[in-house]
């Protein structure tokens, strides 16, 4: 039958280790149900995107996937109002973002 396409779930959290030190900033994109193989994994800073695109090339398949992209939030980032999302962007149409994660840098 035709493949069901599902809408992804993206989650943005910090990374374990990161929470460990407080010398870096890096964010997790955590998405799962992802059923397409033409995507792009963008970061934002209050809804801005930074520049960086992860490109993502997955294997057809009927099975949903599940992937990780990490970014590094650049110093210049690290104020106390900034918050952060991550979006899987598909083709020109569709995208879908993650929640914020609220402000990671106290002051």
């Amino acid at each position: 039958g035709p493949a069901v396409s599902s809408t992804p779930t993206v989650l943005i959290r910090r990374t374990l280790p990161d929470l460990l030190d407080g010398d870096s900033a890096v964010l997790e994109c955590a998405i799962t149900q992802l059923s397409s193989s033409d995507l792009y994994v963008t970061f934002q800073a209050n809804g801005v995107d930074f520049p960086e695109k992860q490109y993502v090339d997955l294997p057809a398949s009927k099975d949903h996937h599940s992937l990780t992209r990490r970014f590094s939030i650049p110093t210049s980032h690290w104020k106390k109002d900034n918050t952060f999302t991550c979006k899987v962007n598909q083709g020109y149409s569709n995208s879908w973002m993650s929640n914020s994660t609220g402000t990671l840098f106290g002051g």
